[in-house]
């Protein structure tokens, strides 16, 4: 089963039987939950019947190793627009030395949410109650949502360079125009393209170019035509790389190129 079956297979499990049920808790596009659904029909894992989806024949996951304990930085950290709660606010849910005081009817993110730590994939130096930063997955990006207490945590270490990494490894694994390691610390979002940090990232995409084995130079996208754009002249860029050894990439970070590129780079480059 891939990855997107398995999570949509387990937000299911947990509780979802709607399709935006689904997609709230997966944070998966409606397009990839239908697909993924399809499968596992095929496979007769869920059924879907008058009152939605239901589970099964799915299998058995290992039981996490690691507990909450006396962390609750999920309720107070995170955005659940389904009780009306904004990042960085502490649920009206929560009370102390009782918990999630409607833990039995919780909203479907709540119920099928569990962070990087609690996986455990980080050690203790990241345990959100201790570190202020929530780590999560999503297919085609990690999530970091940081303590407005300490918005600028993220860039230290060991924190900041396994960021770098996870985005360096995705980058390599899937390419430059599918995966993502996104950063929100208070009303700031940034983008992690290895050690370089892209400010402000668009709903349109980035394009992006090595300069070393681990920073990037990058134009962000105003629209999707200007992200096809960007794309072209990348991939021009690599041409000349490959052709001549080398070639001069443009500095301004939102410029609009239009084709043809190869005549302008190859004048910037001294190839001409």
């Amino acid at each position: 089963m891939d990855q997107t079956a398995l999570q949509v297979a387990r937000a299911v499990e947990a509780g979802a039987t709607t399709m935006k049920g689904i997609v709230d808790a997966t944070g998966l596009s409606r397009l990839k939950v239908e697909r993924a659904l399809s499968t596992l029909e095929k496979q007769k894992l869920l059924v879907r019947d008058a009152q939605g989806f239901r589970a099964t024949g799915l299998p058995k996951t290992a039981p996490l190793t690691r507990q909450c304990g006396s962390c609750n930085a999920c309720c107070d950290i995170l955005e659940v627009a389904a009780v009306d709660k904004p990042v960085n606010q502490l649920c009206r849910h929560w009370q102390t030395g009782t918990g999630c005081t409607i833990y039995d009817r919780r909203p479907q993110m709540c119920r099928s949410f569990v962070c990087a730590w609690l996986q455990g994939h980080l050690d203790d130096e990241w345990f959100p109650a201790k570190s202020g930063i929530i780590v999560h997955f999503s297919q085609d990006a990690v999530n970091v949502t940081v303590d407005d207490h300490c918005p600028d945590r993220w860039r230290e270490e060991p924190y900041f360079g396994k960021l770098a990494e996870w985005s360096l490894n995705g980058i390599k694994r899937i390419g430059n125009r599918g995966y993502a390691t996104l950063v929100v610390s208070g009303e700031n979002r940034y983008m992690l393209l290895g050690r370089t940090i892209v400010p402000d990232p668009t709903l349109f995409g980035t394009a992006f170019l090595p300069l070393t084995a681990d920073t990037f130079r990058f134009w962000r996208a105003t629209s999707p035509e200007h992200l096809q754009r960007l794309h072209a002249r990348v991939a021009e860029i690599e041409r000349i790389r490959q052709e001549f050894g080398s070639c001069a990439i443009p500095e301004n970070e939102d410029d609009d190129p239009q084709a043809p590129y190869r005549p302008a780079l190859l004048r910037l480059s001294g190839h001409a």
